[in-house]
């Protein structure tokens, strides 16, 4: 996640709309917003808490929307309060915008609600994403959020907790460490699943059996019935609404309305249509070559053991087997009917110690290729998935804006105040109703009668064929082996990258560490990720408070770094291994000493590809401002304006400004 841009507007003491941007990547990758004590700097980082989270760590955090927007607004007037950011994730551009409004009455604001709106680029389009709050925290999780956007006079906080699960659950995250652990759960749900199933085999009996036939079969009559009830009574309520249709269109006035609604029912049916005809094909798709989605990783693991070997082997026949030659050599006599001599026979066992290897080298060749077209078949696989599901979506969107329209006739309809078309609207709108509620149990009927029939005749085969219990049993012993493998498997790969970033992190943490801190601490992660700090004697030596900052920003560091890394390394796209995380810090160097500021200062634009720093003018004058001003990108500044200091301000507000 790089940030771009944010935009205020009547948030806090940020009266109107006021906008900064950021530097992105590059050697000038570091934004410095300048802020003397109550101008505004909580506010700015807490804002983009706010935007991406709904969340801050303000006082009074119910009364966000700027004092002065509020108390100028007349009385029942709406005022708006948002804060706006644009960035990219994964080289998708976003734009984020969270708002809040309220109506004026008297001297209080009535809070009116609160949206989220998330739009990204597509094809140089913008298109709106449903669910905000989902993308929001697959593109940066929203318990991380204190390690990327964070007060620096408070986060020595975290080399004081004895308690490491904060610590352990940050790091599994951003390194998406707990997808494997998610899938190891998963898999050990179906390996209970298939337990059960294996052990329901062990008592089945034919009596049984036919008990449940019997059950089964009543309650397909008692669905049949029920269903043949409904049908009746949406012929019926169908018919009413036909009428009701025609009384309507005689309405002078009424028929443009109906003709419009005709055209819209149309268009809904054949929308709903396709998006079961959608539905059913992404379902049959998946449940067709869903084994496709992990494919590349067993490829990998055919290419790495059975390596091709490209030597020429142009002096054996291709066809020729070991077993013919045996058979040649323990007769003695030739395929054309000759007895053998020394030559030939010496020939023969010659051939026969080199047909082996030729025969593997070309099964692992053919092996090989077959990998390859699995492999693009699954690329093809996952880009129509793809397809379909943006298909999904914007028929959905369709109906969704259909049925608005329909309803908003209906509406217009119900208002009419002339003849009795309201009446009839009413009526119309009841039926209709009610046909909607016949058609959705119609669907579950439906399901349900296919789902009877699927059973009766799994019962009935069992009843025919008893022999097949014994092959059903041991299926399922076979998946629940297979399930074993798979979470043995997963474990494995979990605990192998599990240390890696361990030890990835403890040599970046020591090294951040040992260029910010003056004295020669060591810095260690334990196993269950506990940060230790010691001595020379590998004692464990108690921290000053600018101590502990510099662990903590040290620690915060070395995981946005490491995540960077993954990231840019990474080989799959099943498992997002790391990303690109912005570090935004208020007052970063406010506890630490002129020599330790220095240290800070000199190596901060290293631990990520962007960062922003929100400083007071004692914590940047001098050599906090000399370290990094060369990787300076954009500077700004929160401009205070009180009244009580200058009479010409007519109101408190911050102002933020080009440096």
């Amino acid at each position: 996640m790089i940030i771009k841009k944010i935009t205020l507007h009547n948030f806090r003491q940020y009266y109107g709309t006021q906008s900064m941007e950021f530097n992105t990547r590059g050697e000038k990758n570091v934004t410095v917003i300048h802020g003397e004590n109550g101008s505004g700097k909580t506010a700015l980082l807490n804002a983009f808490n706010w935007c991406l989270y709904g969340e801050t760590d303000l006082p009074d955090s119910n009364k966000l929307t700027n004092s002065h927007a509020a108390e100028s607004a007349p009385d029942g007037r709406k005022v708006e309060m948002y804060v706006e950011m644009e960035f990219s994730s994964k080289e998708v551009d976003y734009i984020l915008k969270r708002s809040s409004t309220g109506t004026k009455f008297g001297n209080r604001l009535r809070h009116d609600g609160e949206q989220v709106l998330l739009q990204y680029y597509e094809g140089g389009k913008l298109k709106q994403l449903s669910n905000p709050s989902i993308e929001i925290n697959r593109i940066l999780p929203s318990n991380l959020r204190n390690y990327f956007f964070f007060d620096g006079e408070r986060i020595d906080n975290l080399s004081k907790h004895d308690d490491n699960d904060e610590i352990k659950e940050a790091v599994k995250t951003v390194m998406d460490l707990e997808i494997i652990e998610r899938g190891i759960r998963h898999t050990e749900d179906a390996r209970r699943d298939f337990q059960k199933e294996w052990a329901s085999f062990a008592d089945e009996k034919t009596k049984g059996l036919l008990v449940e036939q019997e059950r089964l079969k009543d309650r397909q009559q008692d669905l049949e019935q029920e269903e043949q009830q409904i049908n009746q009574n949406i012929k019926l309520r169908t018919r009413q609404i036909a009428d009701i249709d025609q009384q309507l269109t005689s309405v002078k006035g009424i028929s443009e309305k109906q003709q419009e609604r005709k055209q819209l029912e149309e268009t809904l049916a054949d929308l709903k249509e396709s998006l079961k005809q959608t539905q059913t094909n992404l379902r049959k798709s998946v449940s067709k070559h869903g084994y496709l989605s992990m494919s590349h990783i067993l490829a990998e693991k055919v290419k790495t053991m059975f390596p091709e070997n490209e030597q020429e082997q142009t002096h054996v026949y291709p066809d020729l087997t070991a077993q013919l030659i045996n058979s040649i050599l323990e007769k003695g006599t030739c395929i054309c009917g000759e007895k053998l001599c020394e030559k030939h026979k010496e020939h023969l066992t010659t051939l026969l110690d080199q047909v082996g290897p030729f025969n593997q080298a070309a099964m692992v060749s053919n092996l090989n290729a077959q990998m390859d077209l699995v492999l693009d078949k699954r690329e093809r696989f996952v880009e129509d998935i793809k397809n379909s599901e943006r298909a999904e979506y914007k028929l959905k969107e369709d109906i969704r804006d259909t049925e608005n329209k329909l309803e908003e006739i209906s509406v217009e309809l119900s208002n009419r105040n002339f003849e009795n078309v309201a009446d009839l609207e009413a009526n119309r709108r009841h039926y209709q109703d009610q046909l909607n509620d016949y058609q959705k149990r119609l669907g579950v009927i439906e399901h349900s009668i296919k789902e009877v029939e699927k059973e009766i005749k799994e019962v009935t085969k069992q009843i025919d064929k008893q022999q097949q219990i014994e092959d059903k049993a041991q299926l399922a012993k076979r998946r629940l082996d297979t399930c074993e493998k798979i979470t043995g498997v997963m474990q494995k790969i979990y605990s192998l990258k599990e240390e890696e970033v361990k030890t990835d992190l403890q040599e970046k943490i020591q090294e951040v560490y040992g260029n910010f801190l003056r004295k020669g601490f060591k810095i260690s992660l334990s196993d269950d990720f506990k940060l230790n700090v010691s001595n020379y004697y590998d004692e464990k030596v108690p921290l000053s408070q600018g101590e502990r900052q510099i662990t903590s920003l040290s620690f915060i560091g070395a995981i946005v770094d490491i995540a960077r890394k993954h990231y840019h390394k990474k080989s799959t796209n099943v498992i997002n291994e790391g990303g690109i995380y912005p570090l935004v810090m208020d007052s970063p160097f406010g506890a630490l000493d002129s020599d330790h500021r220095e240290r800070v200062a000199k190596g901060i634009h290293k631990l990520s590809d962007q960062i922003i720093v929100i400083v007071s003018t004692s914590q940047w004058k001098g050599e906090v401002e000399q370290s990094l001003t060369p990787y300076i990108g954009n500077q700004y500044l929160l401009q205070y304006h009180d009244p009580r200091q200058n009479s010409d301000e007519e109101f408190e507000y911050t102002e933020i400004k080009r440096w």
